[in-house]
C-alpha cells in the first residue's frame, strides 16, 4: 500500500471517514483497535500522542491537545 501523506488528504474542517476495524486481543483481558492511517496522518498524530474515547451509543475519538511550547528555554 502506498504511503499516505498529509498533502494527499483534502483539507476540510473535519475529515469524514468511515471504516471497519477488527478488534484484536492485547494480553489476556483487553481488546484493541487500530486507527486509520489517513486519519492519523491528517491529524499529525504519532506514537505516544493521546486520544480520548467517548463511548455512548457509539464511540467518538477526540485528539487531546499537547501543551504548547512557549519557545522559552528554562534555566
Amino acid at each position: 500500500m502506498a504511503a499516505v501523506e498529509r498533502s494527499d488528504v483534502r483539507e476540510v474542517k473535519r475529515m469524514p471517514i468511515k471504516v471497519e476495524r477488527i478488534l484484536f486481543r492485547v494480553g489476556e483481558s483487553s481488546l484493541a483497535v487500530t486507527l486509520p492511517k489517513a486519519w492519523v496522518v491528517y491529524n499529525r498524530l504519532k506514537p505516544g500522542d493521546t486520544v480520548e474515547l467517548i463511548a455512548n451509543d457509539g464511540v467518538t475519538i477526540h485528539i487531546k491537545k499537547k501543551p504548547e511550547a512557549d519557545g522559552k528555554a528554562e534555566s
